[in-house]
């Protein structure tokens, strides 16, 4: 892949002093863990120690004008950003644009299923600036060629689309550009906002800041509306709208559904077979109401469709697309479709993302009280 040569660079101001010591971001932490004290996050939190506060993770914040010292763990490999940096020929947008220093709320912190993320330590008004996403704009064109090609070294494969890899999770739409579209990329380079997860009740939006004639803008992030101290900040990444994730995501579901039939064929109130596949698993034991853990899957399971589905003895037969999947399945299915991909949401885990505890289980998917997803081709 040919890539343009010159890039330019935001002109940024002198990184402000650090404002909070490592003394003060352990108390932080220590609320914020006694907050969630009955909740798997506090248990993450419970594994950070003095040497994740150190130097490392100071500077880091320091150069990104964070107030909090970042923990090490979460910036390994990742050079800070206090503004976007330019590549593919694109130039930053208009200079007249003034964005607002980041919010001296924000904290990184362990944020399990996601690994870190970012938590209001006191309460937040909507529609509050917090600050830049910032990393590096790439044209969307040519960073799909650069992820594409990645997946192929790491494959050894022509065949590139799923699952999603890790470096392709950190990019925002920033406008379309000349036509090709333009993202702001920040695995490898960007400021704590990076570090904000994806909610199916989202609290936070990209807001796109720009000039009106501009193509492309720079993003901010806003608040939509109040936040509680102690929340984890939020926004909808939307990939399910993105045509060719979902081509890929339904692609996946009326596979696996497909390599489930012949257990599916047996499904019954007896026990599943040893060779049947966790799927197959998860939907027996909602058949026979198994108590334990609840898996991440189970809950895509309307228990009174399956069994109706069951008992009407209907066989299961060969799915061509995702539409021929049965009623009481196809929810499941697109779900786990996801998960192959890469794109399942798992929101409802942690209650400092979604308290509600209502999750589409996919990134960007509508919740199922609007959203059929069963709309005719």
């Amino acid at each position: 892949m040919k890539r343009a040569m010159s890039e330019s660079r935001e002109t940024t101001p002198r990184a402000a002093p650090l404002k909070a010591p490592a003394q003060q971001t352990e108390e932080a932490l220590a609320s914020l863990r006694q907050h969630w004290q009955s909740e798997p996050l506090a248990e993450a939190l419970n594994t950070l120690d003095a040497t994740e506060l150190g130097p490392e993770g100071q500077r880091w914040s320091r150069a990104v004008g964070l107030h909090f010292p970042t923990p090490a763990s979460a910036i390994r490999g990742v050079q800070p950003l206090a503004g976007n940096e330019y590549a593919d020929g694109l130039r930053a947008p208009s200079a007249a644009v003034a964005m607002p220093s980041m919010s001296s709320a924000l904290l990184v912190a362990p944020a399990p299923p996601c690994g870190h993320g970012v938590f209001a330590m006191r309460p937040l008004q909507a529609g509050q600036r917090l600050g830049e996403y910032t990393g590096e704009a790439r044209r969307y064109d040519l960073w799909c060629e650069e992820i594409k090609a990645r997946k192929v070294a790491r494959r050894g494969a022509e065949s590139s689309a799923s699952p999603f890899i890790l470096e392709e999770l950190y990019a925002a739409w920033a406008g379309i550009g000349g036509g090709e579209g333009v993202v702001i990329d920040a695995f490898a380079k960007g400021n704590a906002m990076r570090f904000i997860n994806c909610s199916c009740q989202p609290n936070c939006s990209f807001k796109n800041v720009g000039a009106g004639f501009e193509k492309h803008g720079r993003l901010l992030v806003v608040t939509s509306r109040d936040i509680e101290a102690f929340e984890q900040l939020s926004v909808d990444y939307g990939w399910y709208f993105d045509p060719a994730t979902l081509a890929e995501v339904r692609a996946e579901a009326t596979k696996a559904y497909n390599e489930d039939l012949s257990h599916l064929q047996a499904l019954s109130k007896s026990r599943a077979s040893v060779s049947a596949s966790s799927s197959v698993r998860i939907l027996q034991d909602v058949l026979q109401e198994v108590p334990g853990p609840t898996e991440f899957l189970r809950r895509y399971v309307d228990r009174a469709q399956l069994t109706r589905l069951v008992e009407s003895k209907k066989s299961f037969s060969q799915a061509k697309s995702y539409l021929e999947i049965p009623e009481a399945l196809w929810h499941f299915y697109e779900v786990l479709g996801a998960d192959r991909v890469g794109i399942s949401c798992r929101c409802a885990l942690d209650k400092s993302l979604n308290a509600t505890g209502l999750c589409s289980g996919i990134i960007g998917r509508p919740l199922q009280a609007t959203h059929l997803g069963r709309e005719k081709q």
